[in-house]
């Protein structure tokens, strides 16, 4: 019977995706990038995506991700069509996933532009910037995602390269967050200075005042101009063209109910409107990586002087190429234009919109026209209910079936019609959940595998240049990892000695193992970055807010396998000593602990091994180790030190293996 259930369970998982897969193909996915939590930017954008469903009659579907690299691979992919992006990672869009800028957005009061700032507890002793730049490493420091414009490339350009430093080693630690986390770590102390941009403290003074009456600004940049929106370039013509008619003219069209309704929307999302744009738009952005290079240039000290020369010519010659190129930027009069008459109609709320109809009709008739109106499949994807109804019929076909095909044969052994019910009940039923979550779980997309494996394939040869240029801080960080994993294994296994003594049956009564089983329970179930955030709270960023999530986290494991343990230890060399009158401590010490010690000492070792895989990902929230540089790396699309950076963590976990092979025969 499991054979013939697995045997349907695979035919229908693929008839299922390649239909769905189908369907798929018809869909515009908008990319958004979670700068805050992600259920808050996901309720700020749907009624805009949803306002764009109804008014260019695409079948547009919303998503996020938690950081920059996510929403460009997948853009990459083709599995993102449009993206609203910043200006540093729009610009490895357009590099890496075949994309170009169509739009860019204004700020409520029509500012183009916002800027990258330093801010500071309230009452912290930094003052200015020379304060923070002591480099003394006493500071805490929050950076943004690495492909974040005023989080990582404006500091880096203006304040770090132009001087020569290193946060890295200018800091006592350097953390990686969104602006929103960075701003509610300055809030409460866990940092003491972090990058932010003026948006986001727009935001704060109108959502959490409070939290932004705890901190202040110790530097700003110059003007950056606004984000752009983008979509890949192979975007079918009929499409493009709706959807840029839509972004610029929305807010701006329509009676004063519609306005009114638009306007609103866009200042949830602190924005005013739209315009149009190019892939101009990141000349400013390249300016400021030549800037960082050029700085860059001036301060190694390993560059001989003819060397640097050459390079320092290079690099002024592409800026001045660049300054041409700034000049001749194609969009600016009339993005002027169309700013000026929306802020005519703005101010007379019963003048028409047709003036700013008219100039962005202008602006689009010389943009490429369709060649042919695009195949737009509305569907959407089946309702819950719906999914449900097709589990419980699937369910129940499988049910009718496998009963039908447990049938003996004439003269077979019989088996009780009970127990023919209840087999064909359990497949039936697992059959049915599986197609209740198969469009939940985007099961679907399983032929993609397949259809893009070249894609994979160019994502892999990234990785084939290994760059071994930082390979000492690799394997120092690598080491403190090690560590982490080591102090955290050793803590746990502290903890659950006695947990796993008294979460045994046999051993402790119901009324005690219960509690422990559950504290237990509760251990586990939480994840070891939820246990990091809560210590880093306590004991501040740094590797031993690491060691106490892995400790507590393992000890939650370890109890639960200690104790499984001692329940299955035999029972006769208890017995025999308590028949020398032994105390119960007497017993468990010298009947139980040597029955188990040879599964304590292999379970410890082997949670050993994962911890030291955990703790990679401990860097996340700044718990120390290598996580936070292979994060970084990978974020910023250095894939030849990724590369380098996974060799070094791959040679290290089997080093750690070979010692847990060497313990368990000599402890074992």
């Amino acid at each position: 019977m499991i054979i013939r259930f697995l045997a349907a369970l695979c035919a229908a998982v693929f008839a299922l995706a390649a239909a769905a897969e189908a369907q798929q193909r018809d869909r515009i996915v908008f990319g958004v990038v979670a700068t805050e939590q992600s259920e808050a930017v996901l309720s700020l954008w749907e009624p805009f995506v949803e306002d764009m469903r109804r008014d260019t009659g695409l079948d547009v579907e919303l998503r996020t991700a938690g950081d920059y690299a996510g929403v460009i691979e997948a853009m990459r992919a083709n599995q993102v069509h449009i993206a609203w992006l910043t200006n540093r990672s729009g610009l490895e869009a357009a590099r890496r996933a075949n994309a170009e800028v169509f739009a860019k957005f204004i700020y409520p009061d029509g500012q183009e532009g916002y800027r990258a700032i330093i801010i500071v507890p309230r009452d912290s002793p930094l003052q200015n910037l020379e304060d923070l730049l002591a480099c003394d490493r006493t500071v805490n420091f929050g950076m943004g995602d690495p492909l974040s414009t005023s989080g990582t490339l404006v500091p880096n350009a203006y304040i770090f390269a132009a001087r020569g430093i290193d946060p890295q080693t200018c800091f006592n630690n350097v953390s990686i967050a969104s602006h929103e986390q960075n701003a509610l770590a300055i809030a409460n102390g866990y940092l003491d200075a972090a990058v932010n941009n003026s948006t986001n403290l727009v935001r704060l003074a109108r959502l959490q005042p409070e939290t932004l009456a705890r901190m202040r600004v110790i530097w700003e940049s110059p003007l950056i101009q606004t984000d752009p929106i983008m979509w890949r370039i192979d975007l079918a013509p009929d499409i493009k063209t709706r959807v840029m008619e839509f972004f610029l003219t929305y807010g701006w069209r329509g009676g004063v109910e519609q306005r009114a309704h638009e306007q609103h929307i866009l200042r949830e999302l602190e924005m005013g409107g739209f315009l149009p744009a190019t892939d101009d738009h990141f000349l400013p952005v390249i300016r400021m990586e030549l800037i960082q290079q050029l700085a860059e240039t001036l301060n190694r000290p390993d560059l001989g002087d003819e060397e640097r020369a050459e390079r320092v010519a290079e690099l002024e010659a592409e800026l001045n190429d660049l300054a041409r190129r700034e000049r001749m930027a194609a969009t600016r009069d009339l993005s002027a234009n169309i700013v000026m008459a929306r802020e005519r109609v703005l101010a007379d709320p019963d003048n028409p919109t047709g003036e700013v109809e008219e100039m962005v009709s202008r602006f689009l008739a010389d943009q490429p026209r369709p060649v042919q109106a695009a195949l737009i499949d509305r569907r959407r994807d089946t309702g819950v209910w719906a999914r449900v109804g097709y589990g419980a019929l699937a369910g129940l076909i499988m049910f009718g079936l496998l009963f039908a095909a447990s049938r003996p044969a004439r003269h077979a052994p019989q088996r009780l019609l009970s127990d023919r019910l209840i087999d064909a009940a359990v497949w039936g039923g697992l059959f049915g959940l599986l197609v209740w979550s198969f469009w939940p779980a985007e099961v679907f997309k399983l032929p993609l595998l397949a259809e893009n494996a070249d894609r994979m394939g160019e994502y892999v040869g990234g990785f084939v240049q290994l760059d071994w240029g930082d390979w000492r801080t690799y394997v120092n960080q690598t080491m403190v990892t090690v560590q982490i994993a080591l102090w955290g294994t050793f803590i746990a296994v502290i903890l659950a000695i006695p947990f796993g003594l008294l979460g045994a049956r046999n051993i402790a009564p119901v009324w005690i193992v219960q509690p422990v089983r559950r504290l237990m329970d509760a251990l586990r179930a939480i994840n070891e970055l939820v246990v990091a955030a809560v210590f880093v709270a306590a004991v501040g960023l740094g590797p031993f807010a690491g060691v106490m999530a892995l400790a507590f986290h393992t000890a939650g494991v370890l109890a639960k396998l200690f104790s499984e343990a001692v329940e299955s230890i035999d029972e006769g060399p208890v017995e025999g000593v308590r028949a020398t009158g032994a105390t119960p401590l007497n017993e468990v010490t010298w009947a139980v602990i040597p029955q188990v010690i040879p599964l304590w000492v292999s379970y410890a070792l082997y949670r050993f091994e994962s911890n030291t895989r955990a703790a990679t990902i401990l860097g996340l929230i700044g718990a120390g180790g290598i996580g936070q540089v292979l994060i970084e790396n990978i974020r910023s699309f250095q894939y030849g030190k990724t590369a380098a950076i996974i060799l070094i963590i791959i040679v290290a976990v089997t080093l750690v293996d070979l010692l847990s092979q060497l313990l368990r025969k000599r402890l074992v």
